[in-house]
């Protein structure tokens, strides 16, 4: 009989503890539920810049010329002292041309000194034609620079770090406009010129050429 009794206890105590384990195990799942970890997503914005370019519009054409080969202007093309890439100073038109690999179409009336822009390339060229030769080229494309990496979009800062006391600067009138000139130290490149125009705090266009239409803040 008393075993029966003590069976019977320790059957009833079993199943307490089994009911009050399933009952914190319960629990503790319910913990694991809410500590569970939370995913967090973030968005990346990408900025553009835009590039900007002046086109001038052709009112004309230059005489014929044959052009052979492809064109040798495009957006890796640099500026310097001397020219743009293969088309320098001093060039009579017809060569001009040819070296570009492209004809050139007036945008100003032809006479002792007009402008000229490439038929094929990249935009934001102008050639300025005086006595049927180069003499002058404006650069109003941001990708377009110069040798040392300057260009359209820098600060004025920079141009001063990259040249040093080779730069002139020259305050235009009645304005904050500023022009940063390149004057090349070596003696044979003494009437060459790059000129990098600033709003006073950023350079808005540049330009080579030989005096004295380089130096020309006005077309010709």
């Amino acid at each position: 009989m008393r075993f029966t009794l003590f069976a019977l206890l320790g059957t009833a105590l079993v199943s307490l503890i089994i009911w009050f384990g399933a009952i914190d195990t319960d629990n503790k799942a319910k913990e694991l539920k809410l500590t569970a970890p939370t995913t967090t997503t973030t968005t990346t914005t990408t900025t553009t810049t835009t590039t900007t370019t002046t086109i001038l519009s052709p009112i004309g054409t230059l005489p014929f010329v044959e052009i052979g080969g492809k064109v040798s202007l495009d957006y890796s093309s640099s500026i310097s002292t001397v020219g743009l890439d293969t088309v320098t100073f001093g060039m009579t038109v017809k060569n001009a041309q040819k070296a570009a690999g492209t004809r050139f179409s007036p945008v100003t009336a032809r006479g002792e000194c007009f402008l000229a822009v490439p038929d094929e390339g990249p935009k934001g060229i102008t050639f300025w034609i005086v006595e049927s030769t180069v003499e002058r080229v404006d650069i109003d494309n941001e990708l377009i620079r110069t040798r040392s990496g300057a260009g359209i979009g820098d600060t004025e800062s920079l141009i001063y770090e990259l040249f040093g006391e080779k730069i002139e600067t020259k305050i235009l009138p009645e304005s904050s406009e500023k022009l940063l000139i390149y004057v090349p130290s070596d003696p044979s490149d003494k009437n060459f010129r790059v000129v990098f125009k600033s709003d006073g705090r950023l350079i808005k266009r540049v330009w080579s050429g030989r005096l004295p239409w380089v130096e020309m803040t006005e077309i010709c």
